[in-house]
């Protein structure tokens, strides 16, 4: 389903420079001409994807604010000093 949207001059530019670069690159496998849907859509979807990875390390940033920092590097050196391999026998 297409709707038709007003964009600025500029964001119209960086649309047509995006398939270019899109068409150029290859990207998108199997796709041999961009339009301006595709390149927008291209965009969006991008957009999209880096909001939702911002939003993941915001939320997983929090988990870490009331740990006990001091155990967890006394932790991390003690298990260094335990060998997990086995002896080697001769």
């Amino acid at each position: 389903m297409y709707k038709s949207i007003k964009i600025s001059d500029e964001a119209y530019k960086a649309a047509k420079a995006l398939g270019r670069e899109l068409e150029k690159s290859g990207e998108l496998p199997g796709v041999h001409k961009v339009n301006m849907s595709v390149a927008v859509g291209y965009a969006l979807e991008r957009a999209l994807e880096n909001a939702r990875k911002k939003r993941i390390l915001r939320e997983s940033a929090a988990v870490w604010g009331d740990m006990d920092t001091e155990k967890l590097v006394k932790d991390i050196y003690a298990g260094r000093k335990v060998s997990t391999r086995p002896e080697v026998k001769l």
